[in-house]
């Protein structure tokens, strides 16, 4: 019986052996036949849900509403938001210091705390923001009254335009305090701003130069231009824009013309009003225009100035920010109008 079993053993080796013989000796080929893969197969590459192009991210014009309609409805049915029927316990989960930019570096499309507090009052219609860029207008009317002359503006803005550029400096090297520079003064910035030079920058920048070349009277309409006509474009441009063609990248007629308007309105309170009835404070000032000395009167004057308003506020040169190029371009233009219209 052993015998027996010790033989049949032996057999069934010798049967496996002599059947997988061939195969010891055939080379193995695990090369992968790309071939066999058709159309339909699912490669990561090719999905868009997968890549995330941060050269195409969005970011927000001061027109385009639809946009900011839609960013408002998905923060609307956002989870991280506990929502409660008293507005003061809104309660967002988002915690700016433990945010994945703070450990990324990427805030491209990173909706700021105080965005997600107030939603369409600080991210949609930007009421404190325009708010605050209105008001420079009425503080540079106020200086005005109280006889300061336009040399004595320029020292103090060039030392807040170092401020404030040596801030966004630290903030865009530290994530730490980026963080909390945007929790403090997030109700003042927009989404692009997180990761990028702040537009305060930009528009103490233009006013500096306006300040330390412009006569009087030019550095203060190019002020009301930039504080006035461009926040009533960018509202009217968000609110109606869409009812109107767009004239250049971001612009609409709509905000174009408001603009124009405010630039009328403008004109006529500076030159008509504060002009002459407070002529004490230009006794030690030449004023680049007065009916006197110029062709232009008032009335011409005011629509030049609204003109120069639209114009300046549509142009879109070099990509450069508006809150730069608003002060700077109006100040040429009057400047250079208002010589060429002087009397003889």
């Amino acid at each position: 019986m052993a015998v027996s079993q010790t033989t049949g053993s032996t057999g069934n080796e010798s049967f496996a052996s002599s059947r997988l013989s061939p195969l010891k000796n055939q080379p193995h080929d695990l090369s992968f036949d790309d071939s066999a893969i058709n159309e339909t197969t699912y490669l990561e590459e090719n999905d868009p849900d997968y890549n995330i192009d941060e050269t195409t991210a969005s970011t927000t014009s001061d027109e385009d509403d639809d946009d900011y309609t839609s960013e408002v409805a998905d923060m609307e049915s956002t989870e991280s938001l506990e929502l409660d029927d008293n507005v003061e316990n809104i309660k967002p989960a988002f915690n700016v210091f433990a945010s994945p930019f703070f450990e990324t570096g990427s805030t491209t499309n990173l909706l700021l705390d105080t965005h997600r507090r107030f939603r369409k009052f600080v991210h949609k219609y930007e009421i404190p923001r325009k708010g605050f860029h209105t008001s420079i207008g009425f503080i540079t009317l106020y200086l005005y009254t109280l006889n300061v002359q336009e040399q004595s503006i320029a020292k103090p803005l060039s030392i807040g335009l170092a401020v404030v550029f040596l801030f966004d400096l630290v903030r865009l090297n530290w994530k730490a305090f980026n963080g909390l520079y945007c929790k403090v003064v997030g109700v003042l910035m927009r989404e692009s701003e997180v990761d990028s030079w702040n537009g305060v920058i930009w528009y103490l920048l233009g006013l500096t130069i306006v300040f330390a070349t412009q006569p009087k009277d030019i550095a203060v309409m190019s002020t009301l231009l930039l504080s006035w006509s461009d926040t009533t474009a960018s509202a009217i441009g968000r609110k109606f824009g869409h009812l109107t063609p767009k004239i250049a990248r971001g612009k609409s007629l709509a905000g174009s013309l408001a603009a124009f308007m405010t630039g009328v309105v403008a004109a006529y309170i500076f030159y008509g009003y504060f002009v002459p009835y407070y002529p004490e404070v230009n006794v030690n000032s030449k004023l680049a225009w007065t009916p006197e000395t110029s062709h232009l009167n008032l009335h011409t004057l005011a629509l030049l100035c609204g003109f120069v308003a639209a114009v300046s506020e549509g142009i879109d040169l070099f990509n450069w920010d508006d809150n730069f190029t608003i002060p700077v371009l109006s100040s040429i233009f009057l400047n250079v109008t208002f010589k060429l219209a002087a009397k003889a």
